[in-house]
């Protein structure tokens, strides 16, 4: 991976009792080189302290601008997973002249997520979102089989939430930008969304509405699919259905009681499949025909060895305990933020490509209420559950 010679000063803002710290995020800089960290800011005591303990902080803050005022740090992590704070935080900090890694998902609209953008463009900073897969040994070498043709052309792309209780609605906003991040990665832009959701047993409507967790913004439905039309051809689906990985959770040898089972993306072309499953911990698997065909004689998902990933980081593997493979996963897009700063580029990570994916989960509700298929992009940048 390309690496960075700079010294960093980094900091690290949370906010303990309003949304904490993502996976991660409060020590996300521990024992990388050339970069101290120098402070931390929680408004909570008691939280504050443990991220400190956590991160090694020589420096506390209660309030996030005053520590940015004395610390001057150049790099901060903007942890909270609520978004009440979000668009604020990414201001201060990049007035500030700080890089930015950040939780996603990025904003609770694209109004939002655009003056975030913009912050960061007018101060020349530059931001990736802790989209943590997105880096992943497994994920770039899918990526490099898909190119290689190993199941040849790619025609359908299909990608899971948890299904756990969150499902649909907030298993799209929250988890879903994961899965859509690589659909995006894998077959490019989309040009058209529609969707279906639905709360119970009818199509989801205006009485269905609710309040997400997080501040994330308004949910609708308890169940989805949404349709994506990407402008290489190929069709993309997300479903996630309520409680459907839960119903499940005993099934003998099957992890899916945090849903880490499902939370995914199948790969059709038209050679065979490629399976690849996980956030932190992912399983890749190639299944010899273009669809599942139940007692065929190469019925068989096969799974596939996957290069230069970290102990315990992909099936097949065991774990090291002295590796934690949050913090590797974070550190990567990290590094590679940092590289990004040194060589004038944008991070593979990018604000950029977490709007796109913020749009695509806000497309999918907007294609819902209209009742059929939207073109991209969005014209109306307010949420499409809030918009007047």
């Amino acid at each position: 991976m390309t690496t960075y010679s700079r010294s960093y000063r980094a900091a690290v803002i949370g906010h303990t009792g309003r949304g904490g710290y993502g996976h991660g995020l409060d020590i996300v800089f521990n024992g990388l080189p050339n970069v101290d960290v120098v402070a931390v800011a929680d408004p909570d005591e008691v939280g504050r302290k443990k991220a400190q303990d956590r991160n090694g902080a020589p420096a506390a803050y209660a309030d996030y601008h005053e520590m940015l005022e004395r610390e001057k740090p150049n790099l901060v992590s903007i942890g909270p997973r609520v978004l009440g704070e979000r668009v604020a935080m990414v201001e201060a900090v990049a007035a500030a002249g700080a890089h930015i890694y950040m939780e996603k998902p990025m904003a609770a609209s694209l109004a939002e997520a655009d003056a975030i953008l913009a912050a960061c463009d007018t101060a020349g900073v530059k931001m990736a979102t802790a989209h943590q897969g997105r880096l992943h040994p497994a994920t770039l070498y899918t990526h490099e089989l898909l190119r290689q043709g190993d199941i040849g052309t790619l025609r359908l792309v299909r990608t899971y939430g948890k299904l756990d209780h969150r499902g649909g609605g907030e298993d799209l906003t929250v988890l879903g930008t994961h899965m859509l991040d690589l659909m995006r990665l894998y077959a490019g832009d989309v040009q058209w969304v529609s969707a279906d959701l639905v709360a119970g047993s009818h199509l989801a409507g205006p009485d269905d509405v609710r309040r997400g967790g997080d501040e994330i913004a308004p949910i609708i439905g308890d169940g989805l699919r949404a349709t994506f039309g990407l402008e290489s051809g190929v069709i993309g689906l997300f479903e996630s259905f309520v409680n459907l990985a839960t119903a499940n959770k005993d099934l003998e040898g099957i992890d899916l009681k945090a849903g880490e089972d499902l939370l995914g993306i199948d790969l059709i072309g038209e050679k065979g499949q490629l399976s690849l499953r996980g956030v932190f911990r992912k399983r890749l698997y190639r299944y010899p025909h273009s669809y599942v065909v139940p007692g065929a004689p190469y019925d068989r998902w096969d799974l596939v060895p996957v290069p230069d990933a970290a102990p315990g980081e992909v099936a097949g593997t065991e774990p090291d305990p002295s590796v934690d493979r949050v913090q590797v996963a974070n550190q990567r897009i990290v590094i590679d933020l940092l590289a990004a700063v040194e060589e004038g580029r944008e991070p593979l990570g990018s604000g950029q490509r977490a709007r796109a994916v913020l749009e695509l989960t806000q497309a999918a509700i907007a294609a819902h209420l209209a009742g059929g298929r939207i073109t991209l992009p969005l014209q109306q940048r307010e949420h499409p559950l809030v918009q007047t």
